[in-house]
């Protein structure tokens, strides 16, 4: 599968503390990485991640990836570049337009300018970067365009795309605002009932990534779809599971309606069969919350 000996590969995980680079981290470890850098710019987030990796492999730095100083000094030293760091909420985006390039376009172009001694360099892309109407979705697919430029100014190395859908569970994600909402209130706040979206699980994706990131047969032209893992559920199908197992007889929804940017059915590369509340229900309880 790889042509990388995995013990003397030093790998660098952008947003290493959160959610999924977390669990690329660990994948890494169980394959036996010695060599693993996790840069964040939350130092709580990072000592979280910290104490729960527990690993004398992993260094851990506190940065920014837009920083000019330090970054060229990290990837000097760096094979493979698994860069999950980015802001992601659609809502917040469409407000703070300006934040949102400066993290998902101009610190990518940090990276990648000075990747020139890096062998591989995955950039974590989403699904919203599929016919895009919101600002969110403009810096995503203005970052795959900025990582397949790069391919062509450092030809030796390897720049690949992934095209993830929502994580489910993940920090900040709708599951973990309804817990809390359900803890304060004992109702969840839904925006549209009707709203369709892609999902996968978080060691299902840190999985696919990094089975793409050490294959040798893998093509700088495709963009990769971790379609095999990919499922589809209907929000409100979402809610009701989530209050099957979570909440009780009392539990609430209230309707909000649709945020800024949001579409009601997002795009995928392929459709994928609606998953049913029963089988929501048994992901659910299967999560680490």
């Amino acid at each position: 599968m790889s042509e990388l000996a995995i013990e003397q590969t030093k790998f660098l995980v952008t947003g290493g503390s959160g959610s999924l680079g977390r669990n690329i981290i660990k994948i890494l470890l169980r394959m036996g990485a010695k060599h693993i850098t996790s840069i964040s710019r939350d130092e709580n987030l990072l000592k979280q991640a910290e104490a729960e990796i527990g690993s004398s492999a992993v260094n851990f730095i506190l940065g920014d990836i837009g920083d000019q100083i330090l970054m060229p000094r990290l990837l000097n030293n760096i094979d493979i570049v698994f860069h999950t760091a980015a802001l992601k909420h659609v809502s917040l985006a469409e407000q703070n337009p300006r934040e949102f390039h400066k993290v998902n376009v101009s610190s990518l172009l940090n990276l990648l300018d000075n990747s020139k001694n890096v062998k591989r360099f995955i950039h974590v892309s989403s699904d919203k970067a599929i016919g895009v109407i919101n600002c969110y979705g403009g810096t995503k697919l203005l970052g795959e365009y900025l990582v397949r430029e790069t391919n062509k100014i450092y030809q030796g190395n390897k720049y690949i795309i992934i095209r993830c859908p929502n994580f489910l569970g993940s920090r900040g994600s709708v599951l973990e605002v309804w817990k809390t909402q359900l803890a304060k209130e004992n109702k969840i706040i839904l925006t549209d009932p009707g709203m369709t979206r892609y999902f996968i699980t978080l060691p299902d994706a840190a999985k696919f990534v990094v089975e793409i990131a050490l294959d040798k047969n893998f093509n700088t032209e495709t963009i990769y779809y971790p379609l095999k893992y990919t499922k589809k559920f209907v929000l409100g199908d979402l809610a009701e599971a989530f209050i099957e197992i979570f909440g009780n007889k009392d539990t609430k929804i209230k309707i909000m309606g649709a945020q800024p940017g949001e579409k009601k059915h997002e795009d995928y590369i392929k459709d994928v069969k609606l998953t049913s509340k029963e089988e929501l229900k048994k992901i659910l309880s299967k999560l680490p919350f």
